[in-house]
């Protein structure tokens, strides 16, 4: 009994973390529409928005939400519960929670006018007191006389409030696109929190996943990126990495070297054959030499900050 008890508790905890890898996550993240964006006539919303918003095939859901104009998230929680004390199988419920975000529409001309800012800020924060408020502006970007107020009003809400907000055209397929951003960020928002926890500030510059980085796991990809260090440095081919870290496993054996005798360590890594990789019999040994051998030295030695390497 413990052991399907087991079994069920790390499978709950896989399709968790199945949940939120990107890919799979905005799967279960949907959109909830207040009922008055649907049928507002102002530009970029109403009907056409709902339109839109299906092409993208984002899941949304509408209701009547306690402040206007609003959308907000909901994410499933897919917690598994036992269909009885004696049924070891579970089911998967469809819980749905609220993220922590909401997102607003006014337009250019009631902002800071017939909705002052204080007020909508207030409105907000007491109908939605766990989010994260976003104000969405439908406007187009011109050089009206009612630009000043809007932007008076922006600066008010970003400096005064610490709310965020940003500009929108005011067109149903702009308006779409925004909130499919916001749905993306929004659903892969736990991935890489747990990702960023999970790292240390110098591990995470060792993981990075971009080309030709090296990840490091645990004490594995050490010497691997020793290799990828040596061969970032000029006049240092593979050979010549390899051949140095037949000599020199890792950095501070190195240092060490260099610590005990700075002098005869230069000469000795000068003095290395670098080992060819095939067979290369018209060509006479080569060695790493004293100039790469008195930059490395320098490199690893110098304490001012201008060197020129």
């Amino acid at each position: 009994m413990d052991t399907k008890a087991d079994k069920l508790h790390k499978r709950a905890i896989r399709d968790q973390q199945k949940r939120i890898k990107p890919g799979e996550c905005q799967k279960y993240v949907r959109l909830v529409l207040d009922s008055e964006i649907l049928y507002s006539n102002i530009p970029g919303l109403g009907l056409q928005l709902q339109l839109e918003i299906e092409q993208l095939q984002l899941k949304y859901v509408v209701r009547d939400l306690p402040a206007k104009m609003c959308i907000i998230w909901e994410r499933q929680s897919g917690q598994r519960e036992l269909l009885s004390t004696d049924d070891i199988e579970q089911h998967l419920t469809s819980q749905w929670g609220m993220e922590n975000q909401v997102l607003q529409f006014h337009t250019a001309q009631e902002l800071g006018k017939s909705k002052p800012v204080k007020e909508i800020v207030q409105n907000l924060r007491t109908h939605f007191p766990d989010a994260k408020p976003t104000i969405a502006v439908l406007a187009r970007d011109d050089k009206s006389c009612d630009s000043n107020s809007q932007t008076a009003a922006l600066i008010d809400l970003q400096v005064l409030h610490q709310v965020a907000t940003l500009q929108v055209p005011p067109m149903a397929k702009e308006v779409a696109a925004t909130l499919r951003r916001f749905t993306k960020a929004i659903a892969e928002a736990p991935y890489k929190q747990q990702k960023s926890e999970s790292l240390g500030t110098f591990k995470k510059f060792l993981a990075n996943d971009k080309k030709q980085c090296v990840r490091v796991v645990g004490t594995s990809g050490f010497g691997r990126l020793w290799q990828q260090h040596l061969n970032r440095l000029p006049l240092v081919t593979l050979e010549v990495a390899e051949t140095i870290i037949a000599q020199y496993p890792c950095p501070k054996r190195l240092l060490d070297a260099y610590e005990r005798n700075a002098a005869e360590e230069k000469n000795t890594m000068a003095d290395l054959k670098i080992n060819r990789a095939g067979p290369h019999p018209l060509q006479g040994d080569r060695r790493i030499g004293n100039v790469l051998s008195g930059k490395l030295y320098l490199l690893y030695n110098s304490r001012d900050p201008n060197a020129v390497i």
